[in-house]
């Protein structure tokens, strides 16, 4: 039960589970099911030459036509379906007159074409094409009524029950057309609105993250610095940096590869994302530079900055059965007022690299105006 109702739900938000070939050989077999039983009406009546036309075009629905839809060539399909329907809509209502219901058939093919214009690509002119359609089955319905009220029909079937019979099946089919093909439409656009949806969302992170780590990339970090040094100007709210080098990875690649060294990169990522808050931030800043955003003071932000060296230094890195041993060392600074986003990330570059020739594998932060501490 519970399947059945995901599956609803699925179809609701547009999730196609059935290719277009698919969903064109249901429609022929539609229309083919519904020529097989206007013969059985007709033959019933009986009127045996209708009965035998409607039983060959059922045959033809289900051998011509499903073989034009399995080649692909679903135009052509389509234009022969519509003109057959149209045709003997047409020829049944001069046949057996107004009451009989076929002229409704005019009225559930405009449906038909705008979906279909809607799904096949290859329409240069999806506005004109349904809209001349449209007016030839509203020419042929007006010409069908405006005919009848001239002429007798073929057949006469006044005083039996069979104009009723036909026009009510032929009342619930066209409905049934409008319906199914009202709900494909929806279906259509839900679907294509999902599949925008994730284009979107995949632009998104191409424009926003780095697409090795998954962590923000420099531009979207810059933005949000820049969004960071308008508070702190406005609202005192202070923040710190933190800069982070992979220690020797030169070396790692040189040694075990560039896919090993990716595989450090990414999982140094998670390990650091893992370990900030919700509300800092952390991208790639260039390379094997990671920077991150914390909203703390500097003591804090170096404490944090220390507790990430030690999970990153103690995590096993494994690739392929090689272990490799990987550090990393930091450089954090706090936000002053009055200085550029450039000035705070050089004084965070510049503790780094004072770790870097104090031994690496170390946290670096400055406290006063001459003196720099470290975590070793």
């Amino acid at each position: 039960m519970n399947n059945f109702r995901h599956y609803i739900d699925s179809i609701r938000q547009g999730e196609s589970y059935f290719s277009f070939e698919r969903k064109s050989n249901i429609i022929a077999y539609m229309l083919a099911a519904i020529h097989f039983i206007t013969c059985i009406i007709f033959a019933l009546i009986p009127l045996i030459t209708l009965a035998v036309i409607n039983g060959c075009l059922g045959v033809f629905y289900v051998i011509i036509i499903r073989n034009l839809i399995k080649q692909h060539k679903y135009t052509a399909s389509l234009y022969i379906s519509l003109l057959e329907v149209l045709v003997i809509s047409f020829f049944e209502t001069f046949c057996l007159g107004i009451t009989s219901g076929f002229i409704l058939y005019s009225i559930s093919m405009i449906s038909a074409i705008f979906y279909f214009t809607f799904v096949m690509d290859h329409f240069k002119k999806k506005d004109i094409i349904p809209l001349i359609f449209s007016l030839f089955c509203v020419a042929s319905y007006c010409v069908s009524y405006w005919l009848m009220q001239v002429i007798e029909p073929v057949y006469s079937l006044e005083g039996t029950r069979w104009p009723n019979i036909l026009h009510i099946f032929n009342a619930l089919v066209t409905f049934a057309f409008l319906i199914i093909f009202s709900f494909l439409f929806i279906w259509e656009i839900k679907s294509s609105q999902g599949k925008l949806d994730s284009q979107n969302k995949q632009l998104h992170e191409m424009a926003h993250k780095d697409p090795l780590t998954h962590l923000m990339n420099r531009r979207n970090m810059n933005q949000i610095l820049q969004q960071e040094m308008t508070q702190l100007k406005s609202t005192g709210r202070r923040f710190s940096l933190i800069l982070g080098d992979i220690d020797d990875f030169k070396k790692v690649n040189d040694t075990y590869g560039h896919d090993a060294g990716d595989y450090v990169l990414v999982t140094v990522s998670e390990i650091i994302s893992n370990s900030i808050r919700e509300g800092d931030a952390v991208c790639r800043w260039g390379g094997e530079e990671i920077l991150i955003l914390v909203h703390d003071p500097l003591n804090s932000a170096a404490n944090a900055a220390e507790r990430i060296r030690k999970n990153i230094a103690e995590h096993p890195f494994n690739y392929e059965g090689q272990d490799i041993k990987v550090t990393m060392t930091f450089g954090v600074c706090e936000s002053i007022p009055g200085y550029r986003i450039e000035d705070l990330v050089q004084r965070a570059d510049e503790h780094l690299y004072t770790g870097k020739k104090s031994g690496k594998n170390i946290v670096v932060f400055h406290t006063s105006a001459n003196t720099n501490e470290n975590y070793d």
